[in-house]
C-alpha cells in the first residue's frame, strides 16, 4: 500500500464543521457553569468525568442518545 492510500481523508469543510460544533458545545457548557476537558488536569478522575459529560453533550447536539455512554447519567437529567 503506498502512502496515498494510507493517508487520512483531507476534508477541510468536515474539519471546520467538527471544530465549530466542539467550540459551540464548549461555549454552551461554559455558559451553564460546567467545565470543559481543557479546563481540568489531564488524566485525573475529574478530567475523565468531564470528558464523558462533554461526549454526552456532543451526542445530544448530534441527536444521538446516551445509550452508548453507560458510566453515569447526565447531571441535568433525573
Amino acid at each position: 500500500m503506498d502512502k496515498e492510500q494510507r493517508r487520512p481523508i483531507a476534508d477541510e469543510q468536515l474539519h471546520g464543521d467538527a471544530r465549530a460544533l466542539a467550540l459551540s458545545i464548549e461555549t454552551i457548557r461554559r455558559a451553564r457553569g460546567k467545565k470543559n476537558p481543557r479546563d481540568v488536569d489531564f488524566g485525573t478522575p475529574e478530567w475523565k468525568n468531564t470528558c464523558l459529560e462533554f461526549a454526552r453533550d456532543l451526542r445530544w447536539a448530534l441527536g444521538i442518545g446516551d445509550d452508548g455512554l453507560t458510566e453515569g447519567r447526565r447531571p441535568d437529567s433525573p
